[in-house]
């Protein structure tokens, strides 16, 4: 049908001359312009919300008396690869919890396969209920120095725009490049300008000065706020904050008592990275919603920034809202104080029902083989999992926190044999090696903070770079964790000595699995099991925060294949 003649349609529909395709019958609205609720028929044509009122005459009547309709979830800032799963099983999890929109950012498997896994990610995003907004990575690799798989250039960024199937470009994470004026930074984010894209931030610790820089060059939003003061400042600079709640990075609780009824609207939700089984058992947006009502928020509010506020921050106008001329794209709620999502329709089609998707989804996309082939190392010895420290028993040490993906910089003394660090229960070693292109490079540095006994934990998801990281008690269970994920391609494992206690293999680039869903969420039962057997019994997945222990854009210390590496500083530290 033409557009003009599908306006016509709703049009007639909407005055009443022809009835609707589907009529909602004693809906009680949710109304997130104004954070209230009334009564009311809403009548849907083609897709779209064409009158709520009086209408009684519809092709298809629903009653929905007693339930609350409002309009579905949007998430702000998501990595689908932290998800583990592609994007395709993905899609099988949100859109049950009433998440219908997501804005991906793709550059997690952009830095093992540059452009062409951007494009892949794209095509396997594609002609499903749940609309995936990719964004251009922005800054891949995330620093100049890191070894990554693959770069992605301005040149790139502008074949990914003129190919029209991006729709903006991805958090800007290497801020000095932003602060000191980099032409090729400078150039992606122009381009994104020009062509009127909106554009990510990402101003982890940036202080007052370097959050004006990110505002004059026209970013926009900010996921990295993790204090109430910060997001007020960021708030008060114009920008967007959206309010994270990952599996490693649950910031609400804090951010939370700096929204206001005056400030509300620039608030929004976002995940970030949050691994399958969290995305299970807690949810997604529908999550942060109902944790943001359990730390007292209004539930009307919570709901308008879980779906308007993301809207108009997104400039995604045809919808976020339950009104004439947006999508008919909504949820059927039990309960709003306990946001408990009875149905899920996308464009006036019920899509979901009690948490079981109702339509079917189309076949996987094919996954280029280059990202089939993802891990590839110089052979290795235990001699170089060693690290020397012969001229103290004092060690600079990265201090690691189970629900934060910031770091604290320490000195303590620790263990010496041989000239070498010696690791324990107490101080784990920790590896992070290029696995990309055989360098052969190898940091090793000290870690605390990640609870475990005995053997290692090991996975190739390792911010943003994605080499291998590896943390545990003694060398020989290191160099069979490593060792092992070399071997099944790219995955997590827990290993003590040289025994393989669990693996969750992840044959795509090293980050996501080609399983589906339920076979992904029971490996991962299993890893959780396994972590008891080395000793480790917080209800917290370490393996994201093992992933973030090698992102040298987060404060305030990491490690990365090039050594121990000071974030604050911006350099390299010799121990």
């Amino acid at each position: 049908m033409s557009e003009p003649t599908s306006l016509k349609n709703q049009l007639r529909a909407a005055s009443g001359e022809q009835a609707c395709d589907l009529l909602l019958q004693n809906a009680t609205i949710v109304d997130v312009y104004t954070c209230s609720t009334f009564q009311g028929n809403i009548a849907i044509t083609d897709g779209i919300i064409v009158g709520i009122g009086a209408y009684t005459s519809g092709k298809k009547v629903v009653d929905v008396k007693g339930k609350w309709i409002c309009p579905s979830l949007i998430d702000g800032h998501v990595h689908i690869e932290s998800g583990m799963v592609r994007p395709e099983e993905l899609a099988r999890v949100l859109i049950p919890r009433g998440v219908t929109t997501i804005i991906a950012d793709p550059h997690e498997i952009a830095n093992v396969g540059g452009a062409d896994a951007v494009r892949y990610m794209i095509e396997a995003s594609k002609d499903m209920p749940l609309d995936i907004k990719m964004m251009v990575p922005s800054s891949v690799p995330a620093a100049s120095f890191e070894e990554n798989g693959a770069t992605l250039s301005s040149k790139d960024a502008d074949a990914l725009f003129k190919e029209g199937n991006v729709y903006g470009l991805g958090e800007v994470m290497d801020y000095p490049a932003v602060c000191s004026g980099d032409d090729e930074m400078l150039r992606k984010i122009s381009l994104a300008k020009t062509a009127g894209h909106p554009i990510d931030g990402h101003g982890s610790g940036l202080g007052e000065k370097a959050l004006n820089a990110y505002r004059v060059v026209g970013i926009e939003n900010d996921h990295e706020a993790i204090t109430a003061e910060e997001a007020l400042e960021r708030v008060r600079k114009g920008f967007y904050v959206l309010m994270r709640e990952g599996t490693a990075t649950r910031d609400m609780e804090a951010i939370i008592p700096s929204v206001t009824p005056f400030n509300c609207r620039r608030f929004a939700f976002a995940t970030d990275d949050k691994h399958l089984d969290d995305l299970i058992e807690e949810g997604s947006i529908d999550f942060n919603v109902r944790k943001a009502i359990e730390l007292g928020l209004n539930p009307l509010q919570a709901i308008q920034l879980g779906s308007l506020n993301a809207a108009e921050c997104f400039r995604l106008q045809d919808r976020g809202a339950i009104a004439p001329g947006k999508k008919a794209t909504f949820l059927v709620v039990n309960d709003l104080n306990t946001f408990e999502v009875d149905s899920v329709y996308v464009e006036g089609e019920k899509v979901a029902e009690k948490g079981t998707l109702l339509s079917s989804l189309r076949s996987h996309v094919e996954v280029p083989l280059q990202l089939l082939n993802s891990v590839r190392v110089k052979p290795f010895t235990k001699e170089n999992l060693q690290l020397p420290l012969k001229n103290s028993d004092k060690a600079t040490i990265i201090e690691a926190s189970l629900t934060s993906i910031v770091t604290k910089k320490a000195v303590e003394k620790v263990e010496i044999e041989n000239n070498c660090f010696k690791p324990n229960k107490n101080q784990l070693k920790l590896v992070v090696m290029e696995r990309h292109h055989q360098k052969g490079t190898i940091g090793v540095g000290i870690c605390k903070g990640i609870p475990i006994k005995k053997g290692a934990i090991v996975s190739t998801v390792a911010h943003d770079s994605h080499n291998i990281i590896a943390c545990g008690v003694d060398d020989d269970s290191l160099y069979h964790a490593i060792n092992h994920v070399v071997e099944i391609g790219g995955g997590m494992a827990v290993v003590d000595g040289d025994r393989v206690i669990a693996t969750l293999p992840l044959a795509i680039g090293g980050l996501m699995s080609t399983q589906s869903t339920s076979q992904v969420k029971t490996a991962l039962n299993k890893l959780q099991e396994a972590l008891k057997v080395i000793g480790y019994h917080e209800e917290i997945d370490p393996f994201l925060t093992l992933a973030f222990l090698a992102l040298p854009v987060i404060p305030s210390i990491k490690l990365t294949s090039k050594g121990l590496f000071d974030v604050e500083a911006f350099s390299f530290i010799e121990q």
